[in-house]
């Protein structure tokens, strides 16, 4: 397993790199949503400054139509570029990267939709040779998708899981009801034992947990089966903690060292989502058929 880190700016990248990473997962510049975004110039300088790097970019915004035409010319340039992947959301891209067989993969990434090997067969045959796992499904699933997928998966060991978003700018009125300004600072609502970051962009508002998913515990494991890459998400995580983080990551992964779990459990806590849960959904008896 590779793990590929969404660092906050590129400025840290000496710092990843040293340590071992090999693989940055970038938003592009207006194309991207709940992603560190960097613009075609500083994707250039990464591939040359880092040519041993697996650089993904991704684009996971819902595209309009009168964005179309700019789309397919960013898509147009990355392909001089030589990244790794490309992650889409909007099946746009899909349409684009086939009537140019562009020279970098596809990454399927529709964030809760990715939960099914069936899915992933039908886009992989639509040449699409990686995806995302949704954070929303257990790690006996993810185990499931692998087994009967061509797929490369990634999947989430450590970061603020993605709750909803919502093209509204949901904060901006907010504050509009009660006559107030919004000062484009994330806010953090706390609720019960949960607590819950809202960030607000041109492109809309985004829900994430406030508590930091650690699936370390499940790590070698997803190794041993073949997860391909597991992400470390470093939006919201102060860069000093996001060091130590991949640090004790890789040492897991290269030692299976049983004091870097512990560490990492003492920094972020042992919050594992959905790694060991399972969200089971009942349909209500439609009473009106009998």
């Amino acid at each position: 397993m590779k793990i590929a880190v969404v660092p906050s700016s590129i400025e840290n990248l000496d710092k990843y790199t040293k340590i071992g990473a090999k693989a940055f997962i970038f938003g592009l510049e207006n194309f991207s949503i709940n992603y560190p975004v960097i613009t075609l110039t500083e994707i250039k300088q990464i591939v040359k400054k880092y040519p041993g790097v697996e650089l993904f970019i991704s684009i996971n915004k819902t595209i309009f139509n009168r964005e179309l035409t700019s789309l397919e010319q960013v898509l147009i340039e990355l392909d001089s570029i030589p990244i790794q992947g490309v992650l889409f959301y909007d099946l746009s891209i899909l349409s684009i990267y086939h009537k140019h067989k562009f020279n970098y993969d596809l990454v399927w990434h529709q964030t809760h939709m990715v939960t099914n090997y069936n899915t992933c067969n039908y886009y992989y045959e639509k040449g699409v040779k990686y995806a995302v796992l949704a954070s929303e499904i257990t790690k006996d699933e993810m185990i499931e998708i692998k087994n009967h997928t061509k797929m490369k998966l990634f999947t989430y060991i450590i970061g603020h899981s993605i709750m909803a978003h919502s093209k509204r700018k949901l904060l901006t009125n907010y504050y509009e009801s009660m006559n107030q300004e919004y000062d484009n600072i994330s806010k953090i609502i706390e609720e019960k034992d949960n607590s819950y970051i809202i960030t607000e962009t041109k492109d809309g508002t985004c829900i994430l947990e406030g508590n930091i998913i650690n699936g370390t515990s499940y790590l070698k494991e997803l190794n041993d089966i073949g997860i391909s890459y597991g992400i470390i998400d470093g939006n919201h995580i102060s860069d000093t903690l996001l060091e130590k983080l991949v640090k004790l990551v890789y040492d897991i992964l290269e030692n299976d060292s049983k004091n870097s779990m512990q560490e990492i459990s003492h920094l972020i806590g042992n919050n594992t989502g959905f790694f060991n849960k399972k969200t089971i959904f009942k349909v209500k008896k439609d009473e009106k058929k009998d």
